[in-house]
């Protein structure tokens, strides 16, 4: 069979929003094909097909704010989470 998956990733060194970074990764067959990370703002593609469609999400507004939203939208209250009951214990 064919698997297709996506990663969303909230990598962090503190709570403060200039220290987290989100990846999200899409999958196939084992194979990252594209990546959004919020360092660089923007979708890159590993394959052919990523290439392809990096180049059409990244002229997509819509998906592009909405990308670059997750990381204050998912990950910080996650981290502020994480910080006020698992990390500073």
């Amino acid at each position: 069979g064919f698997i297709h998956y996506i990663l969303n990733r909230c990598l962090f060194n503190s709570s403060d929003l200039k220290d987290i970074e989100n990846i999200y990764s899409y999958y196939y067959n084992k194979e990252e094909f594209l990546r959004f990370s919020s360092s660089s703002g923007k979708f890159v593609g590993y394959t052919e097909i990523g290439v392809k469609t990096a180049e059409l999400a990244n002229n997509d507004p819509d998906q592009m704010s909405r990308r670059r939203a997750e990381k204050e939208t998912i990950c910080k209250p996650n981290i502020d989470n994480d910080y006020s009951t698992i990390l500073t214990k």
